[in-house]
């Protein structure tokens, strides 16, 4: 914590000389093979602050989400509000050599999520990002570290900062591990003039954040193949979801992806280590975790469609005979049957299937608006992920500067499930303002 409010202190100085630098274009004397260090005079929102050199530069943006939200069950018998930080972030990214190596790090202040585990079975709440990229040309990408993974639906290629809607969908907040530590390649095939294929190879660990504690299983190996048929996205528009470029032509991309855990110790990838499983001789087992994805983006002319179906699977080893407490005891499960055995591992993984689709249009006056619609399925034996089986988004959305400046009111209805519904309880309403601006 010392380390990152230091960090914060000298990023904070390295503004106020960018504010000084718009005003008079400072140029600063460096020893070395560094000749010349500028800063930036001209400042548009959202470019940062940038360092330049005549061997790279290096680029500090800090991006800010707050949020109201208020809550009611569909009778409006009882109604919650509260104020919160969505995103918080800081980010730093350095290149080198004609842009071929990359650093990349960011970190999320407001991150509030809760892990139940303890002691050397921790979750990383802070850091999002920490990776080195080598891009021998530009078809041809590795990069090892921790970062939001490929292997993910199509909505994990689109940064929160430029969500169209205020948060995930349901279906990706249920499949999506999002953060992982690991290697990976990302490669671009030039089919014909017109059309392009670009492959994701990942290696990870499968433990989430959790991964620079432990690994405590096995590997996680994925694979994403995308295909345009139309060509290429303007300006990198398949990492954003609105079309803010407004595609003059229509733009087309489709996507599979196939991940196998080799020993999941959490629900679905995110906070490894929360579930651990042995043999007879207290030997950890744990099951595999297998998920497979197709999704679709299009765009054009303001006009934007999304969409993505997934499904898991799981298989549990036979020889399981108990699991270890967070305190690290050994329980063993006494009689239970097989079938019980599995049954009861296979309750702590999110198994099922998902479905999103959305769909938004861009107005000439920057006014933006969209729907989205998220189902989800779960197994007889899995964790309790699709309480809240059927969800209905609204979002309408005022661009004063792209993504870099915008606010967005979004509600949402979210249908229980029917075996979950009472008189008093069948489904729940969201209304949500949140104000997102990037430096």
């Amino acid at each position: 914590m010392k380390k990152m409010i230091l960090f914060l202190i000298i990023t904070g100085v390295l503004q106020w000389h960018s504010v000084v630098a718009q005003e008079i274009d400072s140029t600063l004397a460096v020893s070395g093979n560094v000749h010349v260090l500028r800063l930036q005079k001209s400042y548009t929102i959202g470019d940062g602050l940038v360092l330049r050199s005549s061997v790279g530069r290096v680029t500090f943006n800090q991006s800010l989400q707050t949020l109201y939200l208020i809550n009611s069950s569909n009778n409006f018998n009882t109604t919650n509000s509260g104020f919160s930080i969505n995103r918080s972030r800081l980010t730093m990214k350095g290149n080198l050599f004609d842009r071929k190596l990359t650093m990349i790090m960011r970190a999320n202040f407001a991150n509030n999520y809760q892990s139940s585990t303890s002691g050397s079975r921790a979750f990383n709440s802070e850091l999002d990002e920490a990776l080195i990229q080598y891009s021998a040309n530009p078809k041809h990408t590795f990069n090892i570290g921790l970062r939001a993974d490929y292997i993910d639906s199509r909505e994990l290629r689109v940064e929160g900062e430029d969500l169209s809607f205020i948060g995930r969908s349901a279906a990706s907040q249920a499949f999506d591990a999002i953060f992982d530590y690991g290697i990976r390649y990302v490669g671009k095939y030039n089919i014909n003039t017109n059309q392009l294929l670009k492959t994701y190879l990942s290696i990870t660990t499968g433990e989430g954040r959790a991964s620079l504690q432990k690994n405590y299983g096995g590997l996680k190996y994925g694979i994403r193949l995308d295909y345009y048929p139309l060509g290429e996205f303007s300006h990198g528009g398949d990492a954003q979801m609105e079309d803010l470029e407004r595609e003059t032509k229509p733009k087309l991309v489709v996507g599979g992806v196939c991940s196998y855990n080799d020993g999941a110790s959490s629900a679905f990838g995110t906070n490894g280590g929360r579930f651990l499983y042995g043999d007879a001789n207290g030997k950890v087992l744990l099951p595999s975790y297998t998920k497979y994805i197709f999704d679709f983006m299009f765009k054009f002319r303001g006009f934007y469609s999304l969409g993505s179906v997934m499904a898991t699977t799981a298989t549990v080893p036979t020889n399981i005979t108990g699991a270890y407490s967070l305190a690290g005891k050994f329980n063993t499960y006494t009689g239970l049957s097989m079938h019980q055995v599995d049954s009861t591992v296979k309750s702590n993984l999110n198994l099922g299937t998902g479905l999103n689709i959305q769909a938004g249009y861009l107005l000439k006056s920057n006014w933006g608006l969209g729907v989205r619609y998220s189902q989800l399925n779960c197994d007889i034996n899995s964790a309790s992920f699709a309480n809240y089986n059927r969800n209905y988004s609204f979002i309408v959305t005022k661009y004063l500067a792209g993504n870099d400046l915008k606010i967005q009111a979004q509600f949402d209805y979210f249908q229980v499930r029917k075996s979950l519904q009472s008189s008093n309880n069948t489904a729940n309403c969201n209304g949500q303002l949140m104000f997102c601006v990037n430096l």
